[in-house]
């Protein structure tokens, strides 16, 4: 925790994912503006006293948007790093501890799903499930689990050469028994520290889908969503576009630097 404290960029990094999870989880304490509602009377409004961050094209508060939209997005960032997680964790440690075939089976169908990035893949998986919240969650995740799968891998096969994995095999310990007491509490670091910076492109795959108006439907104030309806207004009206693309940069700018605080605050080397 000291090493993380004396991280200026990771604490600027929890501080901005912090102000993220207050207006969103408070945004109708924050705001009095209906995100859904339209006034087209109040269309186009440029950044006021009255609408801080101005309105859009159906006369929607952009500011209130963003607050609930934070609720979509952030949401979709980490239910869809959990899918990865659980999936792609427990597959790699089986594959990097067993070996043989079993290895070589979960590794040929990583080497296929790493053939497409992780955009790419989320994109064929959307049009198999469908557009939509849980489509966009469920692709995204599924879009880094080969991701997650070499990490544990790579983990496995370290530790599994370790003296006490050795001492519990000699003692009897099943394997199955050896990966969750033994592989998986020592692998756990860098997994948190991966996880935490995969919310980001996680984050980014779901705005991409957004925009391509196949993530979150409308009227639904997903950040990628707003960037795709205000992009017919780039030159007319690019604050619709700025603020939207600003919260997107911002939430992934976070985990990145809340990712890169945990690694260096994890690293053995560093510690006196």
């Amino acid at each position: 925790m000291r090493i993380f404290a004396a991280n200026k960029a990771a604490l600027a990094g929890l501080a901005i994912l912090l102000i993220f999870v207050f207006l969103a989880a408070f945004a109708p304490l924050l705001t009095s503006q209906d995100p859904t509602a339209q006034n087209i009377a109040a269309a186009f409004q440029t950044p006021s006293s009255q609408h801080w961050l101005g309105t859009d094209d159906l006369g929607r508060d952009i500011l209130a948007r963003i607050m609930y939209g934070g609720r979509y997005t952030l949401l979709i960032g980490l239910v869809a790093v959990s899918i990865a997680t659980v999936i792609g964790v427990p597959l790699g440690l089986i594959s990097g501890y067993l070996g043989g075939l079993v290895d070589t089976a979960i590794q040929r169908c990583t080497d296929i799903m790493l053939s497409f990035n992780p955009f790419l893949l989320a994109l064929v998986l959307v049009a198999v499930f469908g557009v939509g919240a849980k489509s966009v969650t469920i692709a995204a995740g599924i879009g880094v689990i080969p991701q997650f799968i070499r990490l544990a891998r790579g983990q496995a096969l370290t530790i599994r050469e370790d003296v006490y994995v050795e001492a519990a095999i000699a003692f009897g310990e099943k394997p199955m028994a050896i990966l969750r007491r033994h592989v998986l509490r020592n692998s756990l670091t860098p997994i948190i520290v991966y996880a935490t910076l995969n919310i980001g492109l996680t984050i980014l795959v779901a705005a991409g889908l957004g925009f391509l108006g196949l993530g979150v439907q409308p009227p639904a104030p997903e950040w990628g969503t707003m960037l795709g309806e205000a992009r017919a207004y780039i030159f007319h009206s690019s604050y619709q576009m700025t603020f939207p693309g600003l919260a997107i940069f911002l939430a992934v700018l976070s985990f990145n630097l809340l990712g890169d605080g945990l690694r260096d605050a994890f690293d053995p080397s560093l510690r006196d």
